[in-house]
């Protein structure tokens, strides 16, 4: 790995930005910057982001174009920081216009659009047949944009079955503020990724409503319960729900406001409508279809996952959802 080797980071928004100046701290010069939002785009080669980061707030200037083919050309490191309902159509675009090996990075949060497939699996199959392509990494745990930014302290994992892989990309962003550990547990990351992201969404519901902190352990442990029942069930190890890319990222989710799916849930129930309106950017709603629906097959007991499809896909009401978690009958708490 050198320092000048391309890296071409797909997207321009907030967390594409965060990433390109942990890139640039961490000692790596030739970033470029692709995405189609011209304002974004002039902003970033100045050091600034206004769209989403204060003006008081100094970046770095960067390379930036609207031409995949020049941000692509003779790259070393593709990153994705794009929003995964645009990941696949974008990245069967990246997949024609290479040039040169490259490690795939994701940064992308959610499902693989129209299937089941984690965005690790589904870039991995689509670009198993690349003969440029070397590996896909995931990048994944406790981190918001905009403390990034701010160098706030952040610890996440960089995922992938080879390890070598996550390795490099250890090496390639780690530095005085963001560190990042291996490991080699897909599974488990993306079940971790997915289920907070559902989570947060009930402790936003339950935060509006008025509830307080007891309420919030009891959202978080219990759901972190059926986090580890789904997880064993396709094959993912305990360790990993235990980490960062389980715990660490739910506790982050599930209890900010700077979580789009916990303020959804806060919307949701300020007003259903308008909350239902950012369906295509709530992470959250598409995890929480992709696991109602896979647990048709396995048929595990998870009464949040069930009640919540129920309040938000079937239209039942936050009184009906609160009895069906609430009233349920009493037993043992490990059952």
């Amino acid at each position: 790995m050198n320092k000048t080797n391309k890296i071409s980071i797909i997207g321009s928004g907030a967390m594409a930005t965060a990433m390109a100046k942990v890139l640039y701290d961490s000692g790596n010069t030739n970033i470029f910057i692709y995405g189609i939002d011209e304002k974004e785009l002039e902003d970033l080669k100045i050091g600034k982001n206004a769209k989403y980061f204060s003006t008081d707030i100094k970046l770095p200037s960067f390379n930036t174009t609207k031409d995949l083919k020049i941000a692509l050309d003779k790259t070393d490191y593709i990153v994705l920081a794009i929003p995964s309902i645009f990941i696949q159509a974008t990245f069967l675009e990246i997949l024609k216009l290479l040039n040169s090996k490259v490690l795939v990075i994701s940064v992308s949060k959610g499902f693989y659009p129209n299937s089941f497939l984690s965005i690790h699996e589904g870039l991995s199959k689509d670009s198993k047949s690349n003969e440029f392509v070397r590996g896909v990494v995931t990048v994944t745990g406790p981190s918001f944009a905009e403390e990034i930014i701010k160098e706030q302290l952040t610890t996440i994992c960089a995922v992938d079955s080879n390890i070598k892989n996550a390795q490099e990309v250890q090496k390639l962003f780690s530095n005085k503020y963001f560190k990042l550990y291996v490991q080699s547990d897909v599974i488990g990351a993306e079940v971790g990724a997915s289920f907070k992201n559902v989570l947060a969404i009930f402790s936003g519901i339950a935060n509006q409503q008025g509830y307080g902190i007891n309420t919030l352990a009891s959202i978080l442990s219990r759901g972190l319960k059926e986090m580890k029942l789904y997880n064993d069930k396709v094959g993912g190890k305990l360790s990993t729900l235990l980490g960062l890319t389980g715990v660490g990222d739910l506790i982050l989710t599930a209890t900010s406001p700077l979580s789009r799916n916990f303020s959804f849930g806060k919307e949701f129930v300020i007003n259903k409508s308008k909350a239902l309106e950012t369906v295509k950017t709530v992470e959250g709603l598409k995890a929480l279809e992709n696991i109602y629906r896979s647990n048709k097959k396995y048929g595990l007991d998870l009464p949040i996952i069930s009640s919540l499809y129920e309040l938000i896909f079937e239209n039942i009401s936050l009184e009906e959802f609160k009895e069906k978690i609430w009233n349920r009958t009493l037993k043992s708490e490990f059952e």
